[in-house]
């Protein structure tokens, strides 16, 4: 597959991570945990951290760069995107970086990218023994179906069986930010579509009441929790979880969306960042920086399928089968996607590289990393 004809292909995914309005939720009654009965499940992949430390490489040439540049002024042309950020870092290298249309100093919106801090956060918090990921979510938050059944692991790999708020008209109508209180009406009002265990939704509720257990544990607000649990141990700087009250001042804002409020996903998805941060991120997760190496291979040691296949969910990370020139590559990372804004981070073992994209509009951000990866090979 050429990286034209992978562009198009790729864009199945610039909805972002939202779930198939065909799998309706239908109530269930549960008294226990169930097995979980979905699709088979991926096999696992070998450790990231071995792979990322400076070996061969040397990063970037200069033909590199070249290909780099044309490849993000082909995806300009195709995506129509306002406004892109990308950055590109390969091992023993600087990382390159290109944006068209944003401001000096301003951050994009990454929205469920910002799963990978919330999932981080809950594994830091783990490694630290104040909490196990088999722990009942009704040990943090009352009031939730199925509550003492549905484990934090269930939260996080989008097993527990919730509804998810984002999904429900009344919420997606709305531009009031969604707090607790209304998410558990929410997802009484919307049964669960099975039992805890049973099957793979993506679930934004899920995450949601993630951060409510990080707020809990932690003591303190959960975008400050995320910055002191996860950010300040990398070295990227130019990332944060928006507060609730942020001013977002420095934010490139999705387009075309007077409801949403990017401050409102909090713990489902509310890290800004500029590409090269975003990247660098990434880098120091899967490189046993934030979390220990076997922690890390636990995200990816479960892998569920998500909405079409090739695409997968571990523990906060999500794994890609990309068609390639070659044959199939692997990615290891996250999406994001809400109207008006595409995002992407993603490490490549094929090319030892990890390539970031952010951008406004309703482009495939997928797409884009793609055309970036194909430039090194």
């Amino acid at each position: 597959m050429t990286p034209r004809t992978t562009l198009l292909a790729l864009g199945l995914l610039a909805a972002g991570c939202t779930s198939s309005d065909s799998a309706r939720p239908t109530h269930e009654t549960c008294t226990e945990a169930v097995a979980f009965s979905g699709a088979d499940l991926r096999a696992p992949l070998p450790s990231p951290a071995t792979r990322l430390i400076p070996g061969p490489r040397s990063g970037l040439s200069d033909g590199e760069t070249d290909a780099l540049q044309r490849a993000v002024a082909t995806a300009l042309t195709e995506t129509g995107a306002p406004s892109m950020t990308v950055a590109v870092w390969q091992s023993g290298g600087a990382t390159w970086t290109a944006s068209h249309g944003t401001p000096p100093g301003a951050l994009h919106y990454w929205a469920s990218v910002g799963k990978i801090v919330t999932a981080v956060a809950i594994l830091r918090l783990a490694e630290d023994g104040q909490l196990s990921l088999d722990d009942a979510i009704a040990a943090y938050v009352e009031g939730l179906p199925n509550g003492d059944l549905i484990t934090l692991r269930m939260l996080l790999d989008h097993t527990s069986g919730l509804y998810s708020a984002n999904e429900d008209p009344v919420v997606r109508s709305s531009t009031a930010p969604l707090d607790l209180d209304g998410l558990l009406e929410v997802v009484n009002r919307r049964p669960p579509y099975a039992c805890p265990g049973e099957r793979w939704r993506y679930s934004n509720s899920g995450y949601t009441l993630l951060g409510t257990v990080i707020e809990t544990v932690a003591g303190q607000p959960f975008h400050t929790a995320a910055q002191d649990l996860v950010l300040s141990r990398s070295a990227a700087r130019s990332i944060r979880m928006l507060a609730p009250d942020d001013p977002l001042a420095d934010l490139v804002l999705p387009v075309g969306s007077s409801n949403f409020d990017p401050r409102s996903p909090q713990a489902a998805g509310g890290v800004v960042a500029d590409a090269q941060s975003m990247a660098g991120f990434l880098r120091d997760l899967l490189s046993g920086v934030i979390l220990p190496p076997e922690t890390v291979r636990a995200m990816i040691r479960d892998l569920h399928l998500m909405f079409q296949e090739g695409i997968w969910y571990g523990l906060g990370l999500m794994v890609y089968d990309v068609p390639s020139a070659s044959g199939e590559t692997v990615w290891i990372g996250h999406s994001g996607g809400v109207p008006g804004a595409r995002s992407v981070v993603a490490y490549s073992p094929d090319h030892e590289a990890i390539v970031a994209v952010a951008l406004t509009g309703e482009g495939s951000a997928e797409a884009t990393a793609n055309l970036l990866f194909s430039a090194l090979e």
